[in-house]
């Protein structure tokens, strides 16, 4: 995950849920004011029934590791939590200092 001016960018990996032994990559876009985000998901070279973006409103949590919210697609939607794991967290939080803020990083 990469931030700079409130503008971040990534990639996630998720469960597929049509297949449930298997996962998907997914690349995610949007901005960060304080502790809330906003952001856009999508799948490159998408599976059938992931043709479409997924965009996402929530907070970011006091300690930093979770980010939870709403979802939309198309006219569905729901709650979502995505959790950061701690043993990346920390070799990427210490790197990404370097070059942003404290303040400024997502999770």
């Amino acid at each position: 995950m990469t931030e700079a001016g409130g503008q971040f960018s990534g990639s996630i990996i998720e469960p597929d849920i049509y297949r449930p032994t298997q996962t998907l990559g997914a690349e995610i876009a949007g901005h960060r004011s304080a502790r809330a985000v906003d952001f856009t998901k999508i799948y490159p070279d998408a599976p059938s029934g992931y043709e479409n973006p997924v965009d996402y409103v929530g907070q970011l949590s006091n300690d930093g590791l979770v980010v939870s919210g709403v979802w939309s697609l198309l006219d569905m939607n729901g709650t979502f939590e995505m959790h950061r794991e701690q043993g990346i967290a920390q070799p990427e939080e210490a790197e990404t200092a370097k070059t942003v803020p404290a303040s400024g990083m997502l999770f």
